[in-house]
């Protein structure tokens, strides 16, 4: 059978800037909240590295951009880091750090390659954590700020715009799980923030609109639908509780302006309940996003015998640890003994993003989806000066089939981005765990093009396969 997708589909590539440009200190840039946790706690990451060099998209961005166009990408999807723009989060602009990214979007617009810019990728600047990160609302204001800075900056050239990337992971993981910055195990801050975080994206949106520049504006949600582990009763109220804690509390915001009454429900039960004015009502009502971009790359499988709360997740690549998910009396994430699994523990159910899309398009039927993150994390070797990455080819493969299923039932999937053009520094896996499409020597930094990445510029040259 041949999947042929329509006219004007985006074949792109992501990347973020922590974990691709390297010179943090370089030009005047600020620390961020990564950078300090690298720095201060190397035995949560993987091989102890930090994103310090990364892939040196900074000093070689032509270089990749050159890449891109040679291997027939038409979009690029990546994000602008808050502190090299504003060293503090807030004050004057850092010219230098702007100027990389004129230079950055000059070179995309010439090669004819869309940029889809994300304004947050979990980067926040130091200074601003320090006086209190999102639970203060001067960095809400800041991050307006440093919005209408990149809508002016860049507008002409940018017209895709993404907010956030992943709130829901940078939130559960930074204040619920512990395992990122900056690290707390608090649930009442992380509803705090998160209700914080929604409302940043709703004025932003607001800025955006009332700024009247070109283009659209939405925001990147990772989503992942949890289905009952059995047909028991218990398990299927486990995956709704989870579904709505994990999805839907992002996701209801975003395209409805409200949270969903069950989870605001469990949070006034465990006393935890946000506090929202009326502007905050007012703004997410009003935020309506133009578009959104849909993060996937596993399901999970709930049951109700969740007896404590515990996380775990495998960083190493050893296919004998498991990741753990559990909230105590709510739910807990099992295996699925049927499922096939990646070294590093994530399913591999591409039936998981045409679910995905089809129930995003069941309640906003009008909005434009982008998929702008999926793809595989490998441990790949050069062998004989090539890396032959077929278990990547065959995961793209299915998951394309899902988008063009989902296309076929009326879903008005636009692009799709591969995660990640480059190996890069992928969070607390360090550079163990591969997700490019151009293999990055540590050593010499020189990309050297996989397997996966010839074969996605066949597809994307004939717009389908």
């Amino acid at each position: 059978m041949e999947y042929r997708f329509p006219e004007g589909f985006v074949w792109g590539a992501a990347t973020a800037a922590l974990q691709v440009e390297g010179a943090l200190d370089a030009d005047g840039r600020g620390p961020s909240v990564w950078d300090v946790f690298c720095r201060e706690h190397p035995e949560r990451i993987f091989g102890g590295v930090t994103p310090a060099v990364a892939c040196d998209h900074y000093h070689r961005f032509a270089e990749d951009v050159r890449l891109m166009k040679e291997f027939g990408l038409t979009g690029y999807r990546l994000s602008i880091a808050w502190p090299r723009l504003f060293p503090t989060g807030d004050g004057p602009l850092n010219e230098a750090g702007a100027a990389f990214y004129h230079r950055l979007f000059d070179a995309l617009t010439a090669a004819g390659i869309e940029p889809h810019v994300t304004l947050f990728h979990w980067d926040l600047p130091q200074a601003l954590a320090e006086r209190g990160g999102w639970e203060n609302p001067a960095t809400v204001a800041a991050f307006v700020a440093y919005a209408q800075t990149c809508f002016r900056l860049f507008g002409d050239r940018v017209r895709r715009w993404a907010t956030f990337n992943e709130p829901s992971w940078m939130i559960l993981n930074g204040w619920l799980t512990g395992l990122h910055p900056p690290a707390w195990r608090d649930p009442a801050a992380a509803v705090r923030v998160s209700t914080a975080v929604l409302g940043a994206h709703a004025r932003a949106v607001r800025a955006f609109r009332e700024g009247g520049h070109l283009g659209a504006i939405g925001i990147v949600l990772n989503l992942s639908p949890v289905y009952p582990a059995t047909e028991r009763p218990e398990d299927a109220t486990a995956a709704q509780r989870a579904d709505g804690i994990l999805n839907r509390w992002f996701r209801r915001p975003v395209l409805h302006g409200s949270f969903p009454e069950d989870i605001w429900a469990l949070y006034e039960d465990c006393r935890i309940a946000p506090a929202l004015t009326p502007d905050d009502r007012q703004a997410l009502a009003e935020a309506r996003p133009d578009f959104l971009g849909v993060n996937y790359y596993y399901p999970h499988h709930a049951v109700a015998d969740a007896a404590e709360t515990s996380f775990h997740l495998n960083i190493t690549g050893d296919r004998r640890e498991d990741c753990v998910f559990a909230l105590a009396g709510l739910f807990r994430f099992v295996k699925n003994p049927t499922g096939r699994y990646t070294d590093w523990g994530w399913e591999i159910y591409p039936e998981g993003l045409y679910d995905l899309l089809k129930n995003i398009n069941e309640e906003r039927p009008d909005l434009p989806l982008f998929v702008t993150e999926n793809g595989i994390g490998l441990a790949d070797r050069v062998v004989d000066g090539r890396v032959d990455d077929q278990a990547r080819i065959a995961f793209v493969r299915e998951h394309l089939q899902a988008v063009h299923r989902a296309i076929a039932a009326g879903v008005p999937v636009r692009g799709y981005f591969l995660w990640s053009l480059l190996d890069n520094f992928s969070w607390l896996n360090g550079y163990r765990k591969r997700y490019g499409l151009f293999f990055v020597d540590r050593l010499t930094l020189r990309r050297i093009p996989k397997a996966s990445a010839f074969w996605y510029r066949e597809v994307a040259r004939a717009n389908g396969f």
